[in-house]
């Protein structure tokens, strides 16, 4: 009889055990999809250097653009925690083989014309020459953007024949007012 009790407690204890673990806590569904772990990364803007060149007005214009992701300069961040790189861009323009122009330009120019939230997040984009407007002189415009996005503040630089130059917000992307913020040669 002492044999049978045993083995009934044995078996018992086992059955215990096994029932236990099978339906314990801790157990792990297979199907339930875990998200991975996002590795946040920086992301830059290629280097852009471009040289062209015009004649109007009675002149010969030559200008580059250059381009770059600066070190030096505040990351901004996106929704997903990724860092991305702001840009410098420096115009460099000859008239008839004299330089008569040449300036750095960051975010930072715009601050007058952006909004503070739209700022923090947002790099500066990109250059590209307009036109040329007779008695007004070069007009390029540029863009404040949001990195990967088609959210963007959009100016107009027109640069006139001294040098001087003026920046209008264009919202719109025609030539109608716009606020307008002014520079003298030092960019103040």
């Amino acid at each position: 009889m002492k044999k049978i009790t045993l083995l009934l407690i044995l078996s018992f204890s086992h059955f215990l055990i096994f029932s236990l673990t099978s339906c314990g806590g801790n157990k792990k569904d297979k199907d339930a999809w875990v998200a991975p772990e996002h590795e946040v990364v920086t992301r830059s803007m290629p280097t852009l250097s471009l040289t062209d060149s015009l004649k109007t007005g009675g002149h010969k214009y030559v200008y580059t653009i250059l381009r770059e992701a600066s070190d030096s300069l505040p990351k901004v961040k996106d929704d997903m925690e990724d860092l991305y790189m702001d840009n410098t861009i420096r115009l460099t323009i000859k008239r008839d083989g004299t330089k008569y122009f040449d300036k750095e330009f960051t975010k930072e120019t715009f601050i007058k014309s952006i909004d503070k939230s739209f700022y923090q997040g947002a790099i500066l984009d990109g250059i590209r020459f307009m036109n040329y407007e007779a008695g007004q002189g070069l007009v390029f415009s540029f863009a404040v953007s949001y990195p990967d996005s088609d959210m963007s503040v959009p100016f107009l630089m027109t640069i006139s024949d001294n040098g001087s130059f003026t920046f209008v917000k264009n919202e719109n992307l025609d030539h109608e007012e716009g606020d307008s913020v002014y520079f003298d040669e030092d960019g103040v």
